[in-house]
Formats: C-alpha cells, sequence, structure tokens
C-alpha cells in the first residue's frame, strides 16, 4: 500500500522580486514520508520554507524539481483531493455565511450531499465546539472561531490525510487543548495528519515525528529523542545525608545547589556523571535521583541539531 506522503528531493526556486537574473531557493532537495495513521509535526523558523513546502504538496504551485507522492499519486489531482483534508494558514471565509452553510458548501464540493450531508455537517460542529452557532454568520466569528471552522471544513469529507498550517493560531489555551484532541481523535481513527506550529511545545506533545527544516533544507526527522545529539543531553543527580553530612557535601563539588533539603549537582557529560555518582555513593549519601535530561523541542530547534532522525 502506499504511503499517505511520499517527498522525494524536492526543490523550489522563485524568481527574486528585485533581481530578475537571481533566483530564491526556498526548498532545497528536500526529502520525506509520513506513515499511515501517524501524526508529523513540522517545524521552523518564518520563511524557513514549510508553507512553500505544503502548497507543493497541495498541488497548489509546482516544484522545480523532485517528485511527491500522496497516496501513490499525483500531488493535486482529482483523486488526491478527495483523500486530504487542508487548512491553511490563514483561512478565509465568505462572512455572509453562516458555519452551517459554510460546511455544507465544501461538503459539495466533495461531492456530498442531501440529509447525510446536513447529519455530517452537524456532526463535525459539535467535534469543534461550534455546534450551538452553526446559524450564526461567519462575520461575527472571533479569530478563533474561524480557525475551527477551518479545520472543520477540512474534515467534513472524511479525509485519509489532513495538512493543517498553524492549526493553533489564535486559539486560547482552551481552544488548543480542543484542537490537540481533534488531531489527536484523528490520529486514533487511522488518519495521518502533518501539522505546522510556532507552539513547539504543542509539536512535542502531539506529534509521533517532528520535521525540522532549515532555510528550506531538512535538518532533522525522527522522534525527539532520536533527533537529539547525545552531548546535548544534560545529567544531574539529587542526593542526601543525615545533618551531620550536610556541610561536608559542599566540599564534595562546585557548584552543588539546595532544594527542598536536597542537594543537586549538574553534570558535564555521561563520564563525569559516572564520576560524581561514584563519589557520592563511596561517600555515604542517598541517591533521590540520577538521570539525563533530554531537552525540548525547543533548544533543539534554536540551538540546531544535525541530521540524526530516520525515515
Amino acid at each position: 500500500m502506499a504511503k499517505p506522503v511520499e517527498v522525494m528531493n524536492l526543490t523550489k526556486n522563485f524568481r527574486h522580486p528585485m533581481k530578475v537574473w537571481d533566483k530564491i531557493e526556498a526548498v532545497k532537495d528536500f526529502s520525506f514520508s509520513v506513515e499511515t495513521g501517524e501524526i508529523v509535526g513540522f517545524v521552523g523558523h518564518n520563511g524557513a520554507g514549510k508553507t512553500t513546502t505544503i502548497k507543493m504538496m497541495m498541488g497548489f504551485i509546482a516544484p522545480t524539481s523532485g517528485e511527491i507522492s500522496i497516496f501513490g499519486q499525483n500531488a493535486g489531482s482529482i483523486e488526491v483531493k478527495k483523500k486530504v483534508g487542508f487548512l491553511p494558514e490563514r483561512p478565509y471565509f465568505y462572512s455572509e455565511l453562516t458555519s452551517m452553510e459554510l460546511l455544507k458548501y465544501f461538503g459539495k464540493l466533495s461531492g456530498m450531499k442531501g440529509s447525510s450531508l446536513i447529519d455530517k455537517a452537524e456532526k463535525v460542529l459539535r467535534r469543534v465546539g461550534l455546534y450551538n452557532d452553526r446559524n450564526r454568520k461567519l462575520s461575527g466569528y472571533s479569530k478563533g472561531m474561524l480557525q475551527r471552522i477551518g479545520i472543520a471544513q477540512s474534515i467534513i469529507h472524511d479525509p485519509e490525510l489532513v495538512i493543517m498550517d498553524e492549526p493553533m493560531s489564535g486559539l486560547d489555551p482552551i481552544g488548543r487543548r480542543e484542537v490537540k484532541e481533534i488531531i489527536r481523535s484523528l490520529k486514533r481513527e487511522g488518519r495521518s495528519v502533518i501539522f505546522s506550529s510556532h507552539i513547539l511545545s504543542d509539536i512535542e506533545n502531539l506529534s509521533d515525528r517532528v520535521l525540522i527544516i532549515e532555510k528550506g533544507v531538512r535538518k532533522s526527522f525522527g522522534t525527539v529523542r532520536e533527533i537529539v545529539r547525545p552531548e546535548n543531553i544534560r545529567f544531574s543527580i539529587e542526593f542526601g545525608g543525615p545533618d551531620e553530612m550536610k556541610d561536608a557535601a559542599f566540599s564534595l563539588f562546585k557548584g552543588i545547589r539546595v532544594s527542598s533539603d536536597r542537594f543537586i549537582i549538574d553534570c558535564q557529560d555521561l563520564a563525569d556523571f559516572n564520576s560524581k555518582l561514584a563519589v557520592i555513593v563511596q561517600k555515604g549519601y542517598t541517591v533521590h535521583d540520577a538521570k539525563g535530561v533530554y531537552p525540548s523541542l525547543e533548544e533543539i530547534v534554536f540551538k540546531g541539531s544535525s541530521e540524526a532522525g530516520h525515515e
């Protein structure tokens, strides 16, 4: 069975707006794939190439070179569009329509009709928390409500693949939580999801794998654990002892901290960790916690990481 997404050696060049003889390389030799039922978080700074890649996957713009396969077919074909739901970064809808009218419109575009379309629209509106506002014009919707109706239109036709560009944009914490639950529910239903976000904690919390792009180049692709370099792991030891041993603890190492009547020492690397742990045990102290701490996704993205993920 063909994978939901296979992107191979994708490149996209644009003509420079000020120097017609020059070009802008938005995406460079970019490759990745998505498995069935997988959530992939797409991460990168503004201008890194995320939205350009998504537009090529949707068939809105053609790549300069490379290939995109969606369920084994060319991106943008009619058959592919029936299987794909899409939420753009800045969705725009007819403001005089109600949310029910909007979903009926998009449902009809996907070949849905009759009472089954109405039932499905009502079900989706409940799913995104807009059922009570179904007969209200979109002109009266807040930004967060418009974002949720955008998600609703992307799933009205039960797509097998959902691509969302900044789905949490404009949402308050409750709205973000609701959208995250929708994304998780899509996975539980066996659907694949690709979503980009500047909220890196959401990417880290939701994604099976994280795709990091920098200046159009794939930097890493894999689980957070797979893309962390060993030297980025921080080691620490938390220990304690009876009152008569506490003063002596400060003479063991430099940089010891105290928290809740326990001592904490950070280590430079695994060797330093093992060495300090042996001293603490040999001196008779009680070790309460000794572990390697992985950096957050934010630290990985902003500090940069080498290519370590695997497709």
